[in-house]
């Protein structure tokens, strides 16, 4: 458990970026059109705006936001402008929406964590990524990316990055490598976009292949 909650600290510090920015001209980019597969044992979640879903396995113990709390979240947003540029850990520009845990193994928890944050409107999915490496290369000295791309989801592009750190960054003497496949999709011209982490022990490839599927259902329904 106490590998788990520091997990979702650490994905919070690498999630909490607030950045202004214009956007970069990514219409040149090529995206890679996703296909919804749902395996049979995959549990659906919508949050309670029904603005989002995913899917994620029927056995995995979740905990979600209230429609009041979501419901209060989105109004501020909608009333509060990110503006210039910053990189900090003021969770107070960001929501949980849904987290979700494999408590099934023994060893490292997979764990999936869903978030809405507060951002300009004119930053782009790839703009929200490149801000969130560099504070991961701060915070996290073994930090390394190992792929990165463009993604279609329901016709709304996204980006995916792939990372791992050492779990030793997280708790002294614990040895062996922590996965995360993270993908951002937000509206275009909307403030909020949705963050979905899946973070796994890195020497099971089966765990990493479950993240990756996780990720993959991720839509934004509206």
């Amino acid at each position: 458990m106490l590998k788990l909650r520091t997990i979702m600290i650490v994905s919070l510090l690498l999630i909490t970026i607030a950045v202004g920015c214009s956007s970069s001209g990514e219409t040149d980019q090529v995206s890679q059109a996703l296909e919804l597969v749902i395996p049979d044992n995959y549990a659906k979640f919508v949050d309670a705006s029904e603005s989002f879903a995913v899917y994620y396995p029927s056995h995995w113990d979740s905990q979600y936001s209230s429609l009041e709390d979501t419901s209060d979240w989105i109004e501020q947003a909608s009333s509060s402008k990110t503006t210039g540029a910053v990189m900090s850990t003021d969770t107070s520009s960001t929501h949980y929406v849904l987290s979700a845990v494999d408590y099934s193994k023994d060893d490292f928890y997979t764990n999936l964590n869903v978030v809405m944050e507060r951002i300009s409107n004119d930053m782009t999915p790839k703009e929200y990524a490149e801000a969130t490496k560099e504070l991961s290369r701060i915070a996290l000295k073994s930090w390394r990316l190992h792929s990165e791309e463009f993604i279609t989801l329901g016709g709304l592009r996204g980006y995916v990055t792939e990372v791992s750190f050492a779990f030793s960054e997280l708790e002294p003497g614990l040895d062996g490598r922590v996965t995360t496949v993270q993908m951002a999709v937000k509206n275009p011209g909307s403030g909020i976009i949705w963050v979905v982490t899946c973070s796994s022990e890195s020497s099971s490839k089966s765990a990493l292949e479950t993240c990756k599927t996780v990720v993959n259902t991720s839509r934004l329904l509206n």
